[in-house]
């Protein structure tokens, strides 16, 4: 096919689109609040600069979706923005049907301009795939609200991070003012990203091309370009569709993964952040320990709200999108400094108050929550969960060694082991997994056995450090897939929950959850409340584990 019979019918697949609901257009320049909801991503137009009200020119994308006029929303957000994609709040669907393709590239790209984007086309053997050139940006470069807030400022990723090759090992260095977010550090995935951004020269000058091209347009409206770095012999994994009239033509909606060729890096790579503290929770001097309701754990994203200072950060990580880097060398992020804090008690009777998260940087004046946003951040089974460790028995394990040795002699019990393990880190920055008193990731104890041939496991976490206002129940799983994997997903929830049990994550990998309440220390007697004996309570203990296996067993 020549050039030009092949860029027609790429600038004729960007139009078809956008004509057909040109009945709907208006005149850009109204701001959206919202995504409205699940009504497709129709069209995802230029970009442009808007002084706002301190001063600050901020980018603004438009964006038109079914049934509405063309509206701008911050360029912050184009992590978020895939065509024909549905949205409610924060999540993103594609409900449609769609191709899905993998590819590897096998020569050099080709740039096509329309009126409504550019394209870029790669080569693999036969097929030519047609990807919007934002689509191919976003997911090479633009992960998070902050990566691309980076691309759009004339400093680039100067203004980010330096790298420091000096020593023995290179230290990837944040700068004091940067915001990047310290969500992404805990991801294996987000880190490796990283150490290719900065240290490949390829990848680098690409990057910095997005600011170049958005200065040489010098247009008030700009249809986003950039120059891609060499792509021959990358891999991608697409979703789209087959051009009507040219079989072997593929219209890229979206990726979903991307496999860089191996990268070779001759020294041991660490990331420094200055606003990274390893948190220690330490008691109140006054003995009270202060009381918090709980936060609205979905807040509304309002395009308009201001986000305030030193509030959480709304943090959402999308599944579905891996950038898989070539390179066996892990990234080492180096501890911060430590920071003593009173952890405070978490009401949670009381039903979260509804909350607002918005787009930008915290100041002053703001309210909402400052939104963390993110693909390639939930690191997957090509990045797999912490093992569990096997932690130093405790006095309150050796109790639950005892009530479940006893368990286990009772009638169709079958006794597998019995663990003290540690809680796993969470990714979310949560402190509450550590013991107060030693400072070290807080012990749960793990029984695997099996009642009339059901696997089953009993998990009980040890808060004895925490006060009585935290209530932690054990639980009797029943896992839906293999029991170590399943363990890991609950602990790993459990400990970002700031340890309390996770209802959605333990569904989804349970076939059986139940409560076990702990039985009181007291008793009635006569009327008086008396101290149960040791041999009492544990009596009592053993008594609560057999209802619950035996009511949750099928008969």
């Amino acid at each position: 096919m020549k050039l030009n019979d092949l860029q027609d019918l790429i600038v004729n697949a960007a139009g078809n689109l956008h004509g057909k609901f040109s009945d709907w257009t208006s005149q850009p320049g109204r701001e959206l609040s919202h995504f409205p909801k699940n009504v497709p991503l129709i069209q995802i137009g230029s970009i442009k600069t808007k002084q706002v009200f301190n001063n600050k020119v901020r980018p603004y994308i438009n964006v038109q979706f079914l049934g509405f006029p063309e509206k701008q929303i911050p360029a912050e957000l184009i992590p978020m923005l895939v065509l024909n994609s549905h949205y409610d709040n924060k999540v993103r669907t594609t409900p449609h049907q769609r191709d899905n393709i993998e590819i590897k590239v096998s020569g050099d790209y080709q740039k096509i301009p329309s009126d409504k984007r550019i394209s870029i086309v790669l080569q693999a053997g036969n097929i030519k795939a047609a990807i919007p050139c934002l689509e191919l940006a976003r997911t090479l470069f633009l992960h998070n609200v902050h990566l691309t807030r980076t691309a759009l400022r004339p400093n680039g990723l100067r203004g980010m991070a330096n790298v420091d090759r000096s020593g023995k090992e290179t230290i990837i260095k944040f700068h004091k003012m940067s915001d990047y977010p310290l969500t992404n550090l805990s991801s294996h995935s987000a880190c490796q990203h990283l150490r290719w951004l900065l240290l490949n020269p390829d990848a680098k000058k690409s990057f910095n091309s997005i600011y170049q091209c958005l200065r040489q347009g010098e247009q008030r409206n700009w249809l986003f370009n950039f120059t891609p770095p060499p792509l021959k012999d990358w891999r991608f994994s697409f979703a789209g569709q087959y051009d009507s009239a040219d079989p072997t033509l593929f219209h890229v909606e979206e990726i979903k993964r991307v496999y860089t060729p191996y990268f070779s890096y001759d020294k041991k790579v660490s990331i420094f952040h200055p606003n990274k503290k390893e948190l220690i929770p330490i008691e109140p001097t006054n003995g009270r320990r202060p009381e918090v309701n709980r936060s609205d754990p979905d807040p509304l994203l309002d395009f308009k709200a201001t986000p305030a200072l030193n509030r959480k950060h709304d943090v959402v990580s999308e599944d579905g999108f891996r950038f898989v880097c070539g390179t066996n060398n892990d990234v080492k992020v180096l501890p911060g400094a430590d920071q003593t804090r009173v952890i405070p008690n978490i009401n949670m009777d009381k039903t979260p108050t509804p909350d607002t998260s918005g787009v930008g940087h915290g100041t002053a004046a703001g309210s909402a929550q400052e939104l963390d946003w993110a693909i390639n951040r939930a690191d997957d089974e090509d990045n797999p969960l912490e093992e569990p460790e096997e932690a130093a028995p405790t006095d309150n394990f050796q109790i639950f060694e005892r009530v479940i040795k006893r368990l286990m002699a009772l009638d169709d019990y079958t006794h597998i082991s019995t663990q003290c393990l540690s809680m796993p880190i969470p990714n979310n920055g949560s402190q509450i997994y550590k013991n107060k008193a030693t400072h070290l990731p807080r012990t749960y104890h793990c029984a695997y056995f099996s009642y009339q041939d059901l696997p089953l496991v009993i998990i009980e976490v040890d808060i004895s450090d925490l006060n009585d206002k935290h209530k932690l129940g054990s639980r009797l799983f029943g896992f839906s897939e293999s029991g170590k994997k399943g363990l890991m997903q609950v602990m790993k929830a459990c400990a970002e929950k700031g340890v309390h049990w996770d209802a959605v994550v333990n569904k989804s990998h349970c076939s059986i959850v139940v409560e076990i309440k702990h039985p009181f220390r007291t008793k009635k007697v006569d009327g008086k409340t008396v101290c149960r004996t040791n041999s009492e309570y544990e009596d009592a203990w053993v008594e609560a584990l057999r209802r619950a296996v035996e009511n949750a067993s099928p008969r």
